[in-house]
């Protein structure tokens, strides 16, 4: 790289900068097929899951203080996308305009969108999937692949679920929603997936007479947890061959249920837990 930065975007009304902004409404960035991240860990993970870079901006000030380390990851970053012409040197007040957290987080970067479908999945010899239905918070989606990641889940798979790479989500799940397997599909093609690979699947119900602490997820299973307010409902009651069965967690206080986010980390950490166990 050279000493001296590029030069710097300051204006709004740059052709590069009003294309990019139209990206932070959600309709824009899913018809465009890209991915917004905020961060230079989320963006180094992306890179590392293999996601392909389209774009890298930073201030003048954040591009000084990591060329300085040559080295480093980030410097590493920056070398690869200014040789690709994708380095974007902005004013900090411009950066701050485009991104999406409340705090700047040193750069912005665009990917296109890897596509996720249920035949790319990976699993293990003895499968731990989270299926995810109508999960509207991308908070919650962010907090769940991170759960998944610490859990060593095989897969999320995801049902009329926000987007998946919302950049709240992204940032919720500190960069793991690029490396847990993940695919969007219909119930229909979930529950046939589940079944080609005889993977049981409970469904997390409040009114289960399945206490968490008594079953058995040693084998390949599927937890089903279902949307923030309406919970599964009348969903996924049952397969074209079974009845699901359901699972809960005990509940000590006067509160009938957890967050959705706090349900998955407890239930695919007690499967872990059984799976180490039995070891």
């Amino acid at each position: 790289m050279s000493n001296l930065p590029p030069s710097v975007l300051r204006s709004h009304a740059n052709p590069k900068i009003k294309r990019f902004l139209r990206l932070r409404d959600n309709r824009a960035r899913r018809k465009a097929k890209r991915v917004i991240v905020d961060g230079w860990r989320e963006t180094g993970q992306a890179l590392e899951a293999g996601l392909k870079l389209c774009e890298l901006f930073l201030s003048a000030e954040e591009y000084e203080r990591k060329h300085s380390d040559p080295h480093s990851g980030e410097a590493k970053i920056l070398q690869d996308a200014e040789k690709r012409d994708q380095l974007n040197i902005l004013s900090e007040p411009l950066l701050k305009k485009i991104a999406f957290g409340q705090s700047p987080r040193g750069v912005v970067s665009e990917f296109e969108e890897p596509t996720a479908n249920l035949s790319d999945i990976q699993l293990s010899p003895n499968p731990l999937l989270l299926i995810l239905d109508r999960i509207e918070k991308p908070g919650n989606l962010g907090a769940i692949f991170r759960t998944g990641d610490a859990a060593g889940v095989d897969a999320i798979l995801m049902c009329e679920c926000t987007e998946r790479f919302n950049p709240n989500a992204i940032r919720t799940s500190q960069g793991a929603i690029f490396h847990v397997h993940s695919a969007s599909a219909s119930e229909s093609d979930i529950t046939h997936f589940l079944e080609a690979n005889r993977i049981t699947p409970r469904a997390a119900r409040v009114e289960s007479s399945d206490q968490l602490w008594e079953t058995d997820l040693q084998s390949p299973t599927a937890i089903i947890l279902g949307n923030e307010a309406e919970g599964l409902g009348g969903r996924w009651k049952e397969t074209p061959r079974d009845q699901i069965r359901g699972i809960r967690i005990p509940m000590q206080g006067s509160a009938d249920s957890l967050n959705v986010s706090i349900t998955a980390a407890v239930i695919s950490m007690e499967a872990a837990r059984q799976r180490k166990t039995s070891r």
